[in-house]
């Protein structure tokens, strides 16, 4: 049984009010985890789970996979408390989500098979969260965990905060209440009656009318490669435009991330599609690409150390929380420095030529003499992106493997990742699975490097008191050292977090090296073989 108490957070502010709080009345708050994880709920094509009141949740962590069956009933005479019924087992790599049947035994297999009649399941709708977990404490008794969520609905743009307290097993229905009452008293937080799914069940259906290009790039099974590269870059150079006003502006860290992840896959899909691109005429918009991503690249890396030095933080009582100051100074003068060269950049006229000659160029018809369909080479592009994915792992196997070799396998699984959603509009549902799995990696591989780049300008702080060393030689060393504790120990975290993500890796990668995933893929392109000409529309 599920007990917990939900809440809304009204913004930011709020939010990050309660990430520094350290006591509610006489509950203590410790020390926190930070977890990222997507949750999918399942059901079958006629509702068969929601119809008898339960959610089918897939939770996929970085390392294991989590199957929940939960109540959708709410059994309390407090509306801000939830009472539900709720089963979880663990799913191993092997398993298909969709296959219940294939799934260990347990009363979660039991009840799904039961209630879908062994129909297979197919996805509703996905979250990914960021959790903050903290324990609360009545002197040394784990009495609840407070979670803070930042949920984002992937394909839907939105994302929102919410707080939940749920109880422990030494916990009692007093002390969530006492709990409870504490937190109605903080300004911007009010009772959520919904659960995630019922928010999901609440998102409107895609609109049929709305044209291809407001939800991707519209390409069909039956376009020529070179038509769909157009359509692709068309895409990706249109989200770009659409986040340049925010990211000059700066209030918005993500229209930066936006229009510079808008770059890389621009400069993705010229390698992707470059055998039926001119080489020749796409040269000079490669090559500006490349410019515009290191402009941006500078002010986004900078905005993901400050990010991750905030979740440092929130992670720690108030009390215990290290002097950043130093940090923050050398981050704040080299963050002005970016800015500016990136407002240069984007004001520059080699920018406002490139925004002009790539669009007219994305505007022109496809070459009429290409007769390759999609449908004929997707699969031989996606089977290619696998292989070169899978090569880049057996690095890391060498023993004199270093920490670029897993940065490069980054890189490999973020062009598998893009390839896949290239063609996403033509693939089969599992064509979604296997993006969030390989996002999966990406996220560990991406906390990984940044956990090292942040290490690299920690080191430089303490050395130097400066986020580059100087350079002129005769300045590399300080007359007094610098006084950064807190640095110290930021650094040490950074360090503990390298070795910890290196550490976890090979269990992260079982997911990639096991027959599920090699299906997963299979499954995803069938629909491009399939006699039906349908697309699917990214939703």
């Amino acid at each position: 049984m599920e007990i917990e108490a939900k809440f809304a957070i009204q913004d930011t502010q709020v939010y990050r009010r309660l990430q520094a709080i350290g006591r509610l009345g006489p509950y203590s708050i410790f020390r926190g985890k930070v977890h990222e994880f997507l949750d999918t709920y399942f059901d079958t094509f006629d509702r068969r789970i929601l119809d008898v009141g339960y959610a089918c949740r897939i939770r996929q962590y970085p390392t294991n996979t989590v199957a929940t069956l939960k109540e959708l009933l709410s059994f309390s005479q407090d509306a801000n408390i939830h009472r539900r019924e709720e089963f979880e087992t663990n799913l191993p790599l092997s398993a298909t989500v969709e296959q219940p049947d294939q799934w260990p035994e347990s009363p979660v297999r039991q009840r799904i098979l039961a209630m879908t009649k062994q129909a297979p399941l197919v996805p509703l709708f996905s979250f990914a969260q960021h959790r903050l977990t903290r324990d609360v404490r009545l002197d040394q008794r784990k009495v609840a965990e407070l979670c803070l969520d930042t949920v984002t609905l992937p394909h839907h743009n939105q994302t929102y905060y919410e707080l939940e307290v749920e109880l422990t097993q030494a916990g009692t229905e007093a002390d969530l209440a006492a709990i409870v009452a504490h937190l109605e008293q903080i300004p911007g937080l009010s009772p959520e009656p919904r659960s995630k799914f019922e928010r999901g069940l609440a998102l409107p259906a895609p609109n049929p009318s709305e044209t291809p290009e407001v939800n991707g790039p519209g390409i069909t099974r039956d376009d020529t490669m070179a038509e769909a590269a157009r359509k692709t870059l068309r895409y990706h150079f249109h989200q770009m435009l659409d986040n340049e006003a925010e990211t000059r502006l700066g209030e918005d860290i993500e229209a930066l991330h936006d229009m510079r992840v808008a770059t890389r896959r621009m400069r993705t899909a010229f390698r992707v599609f470059a055998d039926f691109l001119d080489a020749d005429a796409t040269a000079p918009y490669r090559k500006s690409l490349k410019r515009v991503g290191r402009a941006l690249g500078e002010v986004r890396d900078l905005d993901v150390f400050r990010g991750k030095a905030e979740a440092y933080l929130e992670t720690l009582p108030p009390n215990d929380q290290p002097d950043l100051a130093l940090i923050k100074a050398a981050w704040d003068a080299e963050y002005a420095r970016a800015r500016a060269r990136m407002l240069k950049y984007l004001d520059s006229k080699k920018f406002a030529q490139f925004k002009a000659q790539f669009g007219a160029y994305l505007n022109e018809v496809a070459e009429v003499g290409d007769t390759l369909r999609v449908r004929d080479v997707a699969p031989n592009l996606i089977y290619s992106q696998m292989e070169a994915f899978h090569a880049c792992k057996e690095k890391i196997n060498a023993p004199e493997s270093a920490l670029a070799d897993y940065h490069r396998l980054r890189i490999a699984a973020k062009h598998l990742r893009y390839t896949l959603e290239y063609f996403r509009e033509v693939l089969s549902p599992a064509g979604e699975r296997a993006i969030g799995d390989v996002r999966i990696l990406q996220n560990h591989l991406g906390a990984l490097q940044d956990a090292v780049i942040a290490s690299v300008h920690v080191r430089h702080i303490v050395a130097y008191g400066a986020w580059h060393p100087p350079a002129e030689l005769h300045l590399r060393w300080l007359s007094s050292p610098v006084e950064a504790l807190g640095a110290r120990a930021y650094l040490d975290f950074q360090v503990e977090e390298i070795q910890h993500l290196v550490h976890t890796f090979p269990e992260v990668w079982e997911r990639y090296q096991s027959a599920s995933f090699k299906q997963l893929i299979t499954d995803a392109i069938a629909a491009l073989s399939s006699k039906s000409p349908q697309t699917r529309r990214n939703t």
